[in-house]
């Protein structure tokens, strides 16, 4: 799978300028996402004449970004991972600080949503078990990363462990037909997996290893020439959040109907989510983590490390809810502005 063709010219608004397009996934931490669709939220008070917002739904971060990057969408939503990804590859192309991307904040946090999963009959118990086995992975995914830091932890590295990449769409069926013998998995994937092995599955939990940022990303020149799109955006998540926080059980529904999941199923994985949005210390730490894990990969050990601050612009998210920024100006773009000048 090519993951860095991320250079397609990104128009400034979509070609049927009466809409600007999101692109989300189905993951619980997109629940602000289709909670704020689902309510309006994102089109309340809309000026006459002015684009609708419109929320289009995708399998996996790296798809929803892949649309952003492609100029098909206007914002994306997605882990670290595959946006630290995006940033090295636009890097790569034109030289440090060449990329356009940014985030605008971080929706949702959660160190509980990724799994090692292996159906039961293969007697894989323990992490040592998967040990000369084939594991299915979707290089560039938040799950990439969490396998990283999984197997480090339990010793893994030097086990003859063979990973495959694969979409985690296709995981299901990979492991009923045997072409791998364990998945890294996220929620809601999981339940697929469960459904089609009636829960005779092994679960080995990344949990506490990896914490994944939702990060709410689009282009710095769509910010610069439509800032009043940008907020309209950013105080629909905002009051998606609210309604979250305020009816948790309507909230569900609303993603649910969105997505096609169930609604308890949704519950037990809202369990494991904190919803903010934000522009904090812990996007700062978790981008940066991810330039240093990429600069180990042989296609960039050859770069600098990124600055994550060169892409995290918090001025929009500042004009609507200023105590949501709480990183200094020196660690945002516009800081490092200021620096070039």
């Amino acid at each position: 799978m090519t993951l860095f063709t991320f250079f397609a010219s990104c128009p400034a608004l979509s070609e049927d300028h009466n809409k600007v397009r999101i692109a989300g996934s189905a993951w619980i931490g997109d629940a602000p996402t289709w909670v704020a669709d689902r309510e309006g939220l994102f089109n309340y008070n809309r000026p006459s004449g002015a684009p609708a917002i419109e929320v289009r739904l995708h399998n996996s971060g790296m798809e929803a970004l892949m649309q952003l990057l492609d100029g098909e969408a206007e914002f994306a939503l997605a882990a670290t991972t595959p946006t630290a990804l995006a940033l090295i590859g636009a890097l790569d192309e034109n030289g440090p600080g060449s990329s356009s991307l940014v985030v605008l904040g971080s929706v949702a946090l959660s160190n509980q949503s990724h799994y090692v999963i292996a159906p039961a009959a293969l007697d894989i118990e323990s992490p040592q078990d998967l040990g000369g086995k084939r594991v299915g992975i979707m290089f560039g995914t938040s799950s990439h990363y969490g396998w990283s830091r999984f197997s480090a932890f339990h010793g893994l590295d030097a086990a003859g462990v063979e990973l495959i990449d694969m979409p985690v769409s296709e995981m299901s069926s990979a492991l009923q037909q045997g072409e791998i013998e364990a998945g890294v998995i996220w929620q809601p994937w999981d339940l697929e997996l469960r459904e089609s092995l009636d829960d005779r599955i092994t679960i080995l939990p990344m949990r506490m290893l990896y914490t994944v940022n939702w990060l709410l990303l689009t282009r710095e020149p769509f910010v610069a020439e439509h800032p009043e799109l940008v907020e309209r955006v950013l105080r629909g998540y905002i009051t998606a959040i609210d309604m979250i926080d305020a009816n948790h059980e309507r909230a569900l529904a609303l993603h649910a109907a969105a997505t096609g999941r169930d609604d308890e199923d949704l519950s037990a994985m809202a369990a494991n989510m904190l919803w903010r949005l934000g522009m904090n210390w812990s996007v700062l730490v978790n981008l940066g983590t991810q330039f240093e894990w990429l600069a180990t990969w042989p296609e960039y050990n050859h770069l600098p490390i990124p600055e994550p601050g060169h892409y995290l612009h918090g001025d929009s998210l500042r004009q609507v809810a200023p105590d949501r920024v709480t990183l200094p100006d020196y660690l945002q773009t516009s800081g490092y502005r200021d620096t070039r000048r």
